[in-house]
């Protein structure tokens, strides 16, 4: 925050307030009848024009003072008009002076305090005082006490103050770093779901275009069939597409959800979570669909479950069950949900096994796990994924399910 007056500006208006004030007390003495020469006029107005430099050279100017109190004392003059410039220069040297200066009028003013102020309580009164100006030297070792006292208190409080701007730096460092990782996440987040999305639907399609090229010229209804179960799997991965593209635009300026409007509204609620546990065995019926057999058990006390846990368990079932498809080969997979203590999800198949993860003609292999993985902890789980003892492959997910309660629970 800058000053409302410049320093500069000020340290002129008073160096020339104190020096007129020193001219004007030493014109009046002199027609009041007091002993007060030229000389001594013209020293004490200079004296107050040596204030000037107080900040940038506080040294020089208390110099320049102490000279000028020397030469009125020389001259028998009165030093009332100098009381000031003594005053200022003195508190001058103590606020910004450097720590030799201190040090060194610090001990000055000691000695004097000690050497002056005590002879002058103890000897007999103003014998002192008529051989040393002992009022000027007493105050102005009491303005540089006082400088010392406010220099310390303006140290404390630029103290606090950077103290006060470090912790608003920590702060506001944190802040980005909390909005890194929450942008981060949330591209983590939409990356996973575009997988899950893209990689099954598009896996799907791509085997059922292959059933349909081969039945072509064998079973024309039967490639027919699987032209029109592509057709379905594309626009069921359009309206996931529109769904998550949804959920990304809600909140916008233009959103129809943000309108007002009961009818927009209606419309922005349809882009909610639509995928849970109820939706495992459409999974399994799509995944017959094109050839695979899936066989859905559920053990213990089913029950209703937070959205994203129900997310989370279809994205993994829908993952594992694309995998099988596009890497186990002619098999069979079992999708097992135990609602015994933890929601444990289990999808195994009776496949080649993990010879060919990663090395198959479709897209999308080397994400799913990893996105999988991230899912499941994200929720406090764990999963494990790897070959089966005897052959084929087995994805294991469990995830917590503390405070849930079974349907039809009261």
């Amino acid at each position: 925050m800058r000053p409302v007056v410049p320093p500069r500006v000020l340290d002129a208006a008073i160096a020339l307030s104190i020096g007129l004030a020193g001219a004007l007390s030493g014109l009046a003495a002199h027609s009041q009848g007091r002993y007060m020469p030229a000389p001594a006029v013209v020293t004490i107005t200079l004296m107050g024009l040596a204030l000037f430099p107080r900040r940038r050279f506080p040294g020089l100017v208390l110099a320049a003072v102490a000279v000028g109190v020397c030469v009125l004392s020389g001259l028998r003059a009165s030093l009332e008009g100098a009381f000031l410039a003594v005053l200022v220069a003195s508190y001058s040297a103590a606020v910004y002076g450097g720590r030799r200066l201190r040090l060194c009028v610090g001990a000055l003013a000691v000695g004097l305090l000690v050497g002056v102020g005590i002879p002058d309580a103890v000897l007999s009164p103003g014998w002192l005082r008529a051989h040393f100006p002992v009022q000027t030297v007493l105050a102005a070792a009491g303005a540089f006490a006082i400088g010392l006292v406010i220099r310390r208190q303006l140290a404390v409080r630029d103290a606090a103050l950077a103290a006060l701007a470090e912790r608003a730096s920590l702060v506001a460092a944190r802040q980005f770093e909390r909005e890194q990782r929450a942008r981060l996440s949330e591209r983590l987040r939409i990356a996973r779901e575009l997988h899950d999305i893209v990689a099954h639907h598009l896996s799907v399609v791509v085997i059922q275009a292959q059933a349909a090229q081969r039945m072509a010229d064998v079973d024309a209804g039967r490639a027919r069939t699987a032209m029109a179960d592509a057709e379905r799997t594309g626009r069921t991965a359009l309206e996931e597409m529109r769904h998550l593209l949804g959920l990304l635009r809600s909140g916008e300026a233009g959103d129809p959800g943000a309108t007002g409007d009961p009818g927009a509204a209606g419309a922005a609620a349809a882009y909610g979570p639509a995928f849970g546990l109820a939706d495992v065995d459409d999974l399994a019926e799509r995944a017959r669909g094109v050839g695979l057999p899936v066989t859905v058990l559920r053990e213990g006390a089913v029950r209703e479950v937070p959205e994203d846990v129900g997310l989370t368990v279809y994205r993994v079932v829908q993952e594992a069950l694309t995998n099988v498809l596009k890497h186990a080969g002619p098999a069979s997979a079992v999708v097992s949900l135990s609602f015994s203590g933890d929601l444990d999800v289990l999808v195994t198949d009776d496949g080649r096994g993990a010879a060919a993860v990663g090395h198959g003609e479709l897209p999308g292999a080397g994400l799913g796990t990893s996105g999988m993985t991230e899912r499941v902890a994200a929720l406090g789980g764990t999963l494990t994924a790897g070959p089966r003892q005897g052959g084929g492959y087995q994805v294991h997910a469990q995830i917590p399910l503390s405070g849930v309660s079974a349907l039809g629970a009261p």
